[in-house]
């Protein structure tokens, strides 16, 4: 599960990256026709708007599939190491619990909203929309894998951080 986890993450930051990069190319280049030339590509907008939706959904998962996510650590680092780790499991459930609550109830909406289009491209908007659970359900998908990682380390006796961004070791905690 650690290799799926770990291959999951770097095609996703791989898929980031290019999407990145593609808007920002294609900024650059809407930036040089409209100031030398006084020209744009009709609907590189709302591509570049795309990408970019598309982007931060897919980051926001990986964000918490590497554990750096929004997190408070001051309660965390006080705490003895075994506590600690099962806060961080608790907030691991509700990481993924609030994730599933909101790819769970975008659909009915895309269902709903998705059908409108987009004014240059044509597109229906259900086409950005779908970034909303597609980035949930990934965020999802790595606390579930994030956890049984997390189990295959404690069977097989390995210690390991419950936050990532943690700086303090094992011995501090138990001082």
């Amino acid at each position: 599960m650690k290799t799926f986890h770990s291959r999951l993450t770097f095609f996703l930051e791989v898929l980031v990256c290019l999407s990145f990069l593609s808007f920002f190319s294609m900024v650059i280049l809407l930036v040089g026709l409209r100031y030398l030339f006084n020209s744009s590509i009709i609907g590189a907008n709302e591509i570049i708007t795309i990408l970019f939706v598309y982007t931060t959904a897919i980051g926001a998962a990986i964000a918490v599939g590497q554990r750096g996510h929004i997190a408070i650590n001051i309660l965390i680092e006080k705490l003895p190491l075994r506590l600690a780790k099962h806060l961080a499991k608790l907030q691991l459930a509700l990481v993924g619990l609030i994730n599933f609550a909101i790819a769970w109830f975008s659909v009915p909406w895309i269902f709903q909203t998705g059908d409108n289009l987009m004014p240059t491209l044509g597109a229906m908007r259900a086409v950005v929309q779908i970034s909303i659970p597609l980035g949930c359900g990934l965020a999802v998908l790595y606390c579930i894998t994030t956890a049984i990682v997390g189990l295959e380390e404690t069977k097989n006796g390995d210690s390991t951080q419950p936050q990532a961004s943690s700086n303090t070791t094992d011995q501090d905690r138990s001082a």
